[in-house]
Formats: structure tokens, C-alpha cells, sequence
């Protein structure tokens, strides 16, 4: 558009050419003017990175109001305000120097007679409901100019940033892909269920919330060693190494009668929770930890703590796995209701990964602390399996009841006490190694 035509549609009011022309002075300064017009009153909205300077910039915006002599505005108000603000750092208003307030009208002889003061009467009646008729005429096209006006003053790219969501460099953000794969990997897993067996979902599924559950606990404990490799190591581990030589040692006595005890009474099947599955399944999740601990890969507790808890992940995925073979086939034989299974499967890939991390975490925690106090290597290896192992027993004994849900949450608690005393904990544990070897 010519500069010339510009200027003219300013001069009568269009704000697209206004705010262009207004851009035009400032978008040279780091500042963006939006625009918008009611009943002669024109808002100036500006937008910076930065605090603007009121003085120098109502000097510039005036200067070129002014000289547009603009006739229907009779009030302009400025707001400047930061990207990213919620309030404006300043506001102004100023009057531009073109606009003429109509004259008052002067004041009308009485009428000689009472005919003529009644006509004049009716006549200002009816010209009163006119202009009161047109008026309203008039204000409802003005706001839908206004409506138009204002949606004008809208830039694409500021309402609708498809170039940014397109762009590579959105996607470095480690944040913005994990909040693409916590939306979108269930849809995947969707799309291809169908073509897929029910082992291939299942392991799918179990990885999904297993990953949820490994950025809960990242951010909970902040190891101070991580990397995908180790991660990795003990997830694989566990599932490829681990749990095969479990399912060798249920077979080996005593663990083989430990394992038919829990058929008996509840004293029988306390023991063997503890005696045989807990402290079975805590030592096969710790053992990846106390082989990285062992070949010096790991350092300090919050590691190990951490590089536990993804073990007891890696292992509840592969359980979970199996136990959903269960609850599917009896779904179809009917031995089971349909919302048993979604409850069934529910806590097998949500609730029971987290209370196998939590307590492959504690093990791991005290097997890191004997990297402090290694004089009691044995006794800290021997009381971490134990707190975990009874944990574990004691929730396998009372699951689906009350008390394994107040167990759950006490293991929960209990290693966030852990973390919130590691500090406390390790300075002990120091002064214990200190006063061994006086």
C-alpha cells in the first residue's frame, strides 16, 4: 500500500493503517503497539521485553497522533507493558491536538405562546426518539466495526506460532519431549494393539507408567550420578537377569518351603511373605545396585538409592506382564468381573511399580552407605533387605485390605524420610567408620 493512501485511511480512523504506521516508529525501539477503538477513545497497548521510558515514548506517540489529525478521536490511552506481565508497568492519556469538542447549543427563546411551546414540545419529542432510534443504529455498527477493527490488530504469528511449533529448536527442550511422550505414547500403543499380542501391549503399557513413576523418583531423590546408560543396566538386568535366577532360587530349599508356606495359616504366611518372597525379590532388584556399587560406578546413596528404585521398576514391569496374562484369561473364563481386571491392572502397572521402587530404593539406599561406613558393609546390607523385605511380606499378607494400604503408605513415607535425612544420616555414618578404625 502507497504511504499516501496509508495516511489517508489513518486520517479517517482505520486502525490497521494506524497501528502499521505506528509500528512503523516504534518496532525500530524493541516495542509492538496493538491497537483498538470505542466511542472515540483509542487504547494504545505496547509491548516490550523490556521497561519502557514514558517521557520519550508519549513524545513520539503523540507526535505522529497529532500530525494524523485523526478528528475522531477525542481521547488516546497509552499501556505499556512487558511480554510475559500480567499488569502494565505504566499508563498515560492525553487528548490529540485535532480534536474539536462540539459546541454547546445556545440557549432557545421561550415560545410567544402556549400552541407554539406545545409544538415546539412534540417536535422535540419525536426528533428525540429519532435521534435516540439512530443512535442505537449507530452504536451497534460502531461496535462491530470496533469488533472487526480490533480482530485486525491481531498478528498471526502472535496468536497462531505454527512457525515455533514447527521449528527444531522447540523440541531440544527435555521437557517438551517428555510431555510428548506422556501424551502421545498411549495413542500409539492404541493404534497398534491390534496388531500386536496381548505380551507385546502389556509390556508397552508397562514401560509407559514405569516411565512416569522413573521422573517422579528423579526428581524426588536428584541422584547425583545419572545416566541412561546405568538406567538402562538395571532396568535390563533385573528383567533379563535377575528374575530368571528368582524363579531358580524359589525351586531351592529353604526358600522352596518358605514359598508353600504362604498357602498355610496367617503366621505361615507371614514368614513365608518375608522370609521367602520379600527377601528373595528384595535381593534379586538389589543386585545390579551392589554390582555397580562393587565395579566403583556409584559413589554416594542418592545414586544408588535412585539406580535401585529402577531396578524395582524393571522388575515390576516384567510382573506386571505377567500377572496381566492372568487377569486376562480369568476375565474370559468369567472368574473375574470386568471392573475387578481394570482395577487389577490398574494397581499392577501404577501402584505396585511404585512400592517395588520404593523399596528396591531403600536396599539401594543402604547399600550406598556402605560406601561411607564400609567397616559395616554386612550389617547395613543385612538391615536394608530386612526393612524391605518385611515391607514387602507384610503388604503380600494383607493386600486388597486396609492394612496393605496403610503398609504401602508407610514404605512411601518412609523413604522420603531417608531422603529428607540423607544429609544427617551420612554424617553419622562417617563418624561410625571414623571411630571403627581408632
Amino acid at each position: 500500500m502507497m504511504q499516501a493512501d496509508l495516511l489517508k485511511l489513518a486520517q479517517q480512523g482505520d486502525l490497521t493503517a494506524i497501528a502499521r504506521l505506528l509500528n512503523s516508529d516504534l518496532q525500530p525501539r524493541g516495542v509492538t503497539a496493538k491497537l483498538l477503538m470505542r466511542e472515540q477513545r483509542l487504547k494504545i497497548l505496547l509491548f516490550a521485553e523490556r521497561s519502557l521510558d514514558q517521557t520519550a515514548l508519549v513524545k513520539v506517540i503523540q507526535q505522529r497522533i497529532d500530525g494524523l489529525a485523526i478528528r475522531s478521536v477525542a481521547l488516546v490511552k497509552l499501556y505499556s507493558q512487558r511480554v510475559g506481565r500480567e499488569f502494565p508497568d505504566w499508563t498515560f492519556e492525553f487528548t490529540p491536538a485535532s480534536y474539536a469538542a462540539p459546541a454547546s447549543p445556545e440557549p432557545v427563546a421561550a415560545a410567544a405562546t402556549l400552541a407554539a411551546t406545545a409544538a415546539a414540545t412534540a417536535a422535540a419529542t419525536v426528533a428525540a426518539a429519532a435521534a435516540k432510534s439512530t443512535t442505537a443504529i449507530v452504536k451497534v455498527r460502531t461496535e462491530s466495526q470496533d469488533f472487526l477493527a480490533s480482530l485486525r490488530t491481531f498478528q498471526l504469528d502472535s496468536i497462531f506460532p505454527y512457525r515455533e511449533v514447527l521449528s527444531l529448536a522447540l523440541y531440544r527442550s527435555s521437557r517438551v519431549r517428555l510431555l510428548l511422550f506422556l501424551g502421545l505414547f498411549p495413542l500409539v500403543i492404541n493404534l497398534i494393539a491390534e496388531r500386536v499380542s496381548l505380551e507385546q501391549t502389556a509390556w508397552l503399557l508397562g514401560i509407559y507408567y514405569a516411565s512416569i513413576w522413573g521422573v517422579v523418583l528423579y526428581n524426588l531423590i536428584k541422584p547425583v550420578q545419572f545416566s541412561w546408560q546405568l538406567t538402562l543396566i538395571c532396568v535390563l538386568f533385573t528383567t533379563g537377569i535377575g528374575i530368571p535366577m528368582l524363579l531358580i532360587l524359589q525351586q531351592v530349599p529353604p526358600f522352596r518351603s518358605l514359598y508353600h508356606a504362604i498357602e498355610g495359616g496367617l503366621l505361615f504366611r507371614i514368614v513365608g511373605f518375608i522370609l521367602g518372597v520379600g527377601v528373595l525379590e528384595e535381593i534379586c532388584k538389589a543386585l545390579p545396585v551392589y554390582l555397580l556399587v562393587f565395579y566403583k560406578k556409584l559413589r554416594d546413596p542418592l545414586s544408588t538409592a535412585f539406580y535401585g528404585a529402577m531396578s524395582g521398576l524393571g522388575f515390576a514391569i516384567a510382573e506386571g506382564v505377567a500377572y496381566s496374562f492372568r487377569y486376562a484369561s480369568g476375565l474370559s473364563k468369567g472368574q473375574l468381573e470386568l471392573g475387578s481386571y481394570v482395577a487389577a491392572n490398574t494397581i499392577r502397572f501404577v501402584s505396585l511399580p511404585l512400592f517395588h521402587a520404593i523399596l528396591a530404593g531403600i536396599v539401594g539406599y543402604f547399600i550406598g552407605l556402605t560406601l561411607i561406613n564400609p567397616s559395616r558393609r554386612s550389617a547395613l546390607c543385612f538391615v536394608g533387605v530386612l526393612i524391605a523385605a518385611t515391607l514387602h511380606g507384610l503388604y503380600n499378607t494383607f493386600a486388597g485390605g486396609l492394612p496393605g494400604l496403610l503398609i504401602v503408605g508407610f514404605a512411601i513415607l518412609l523413604f522420603v524420610a531417608y531422603l529428607r535425612r540423607s544429609q544427617q544420616i551420612v554424617t553419622e555414618m562417617h563418624l561410625a567408620e571414623q571411630n571403627s578404625r581408632r
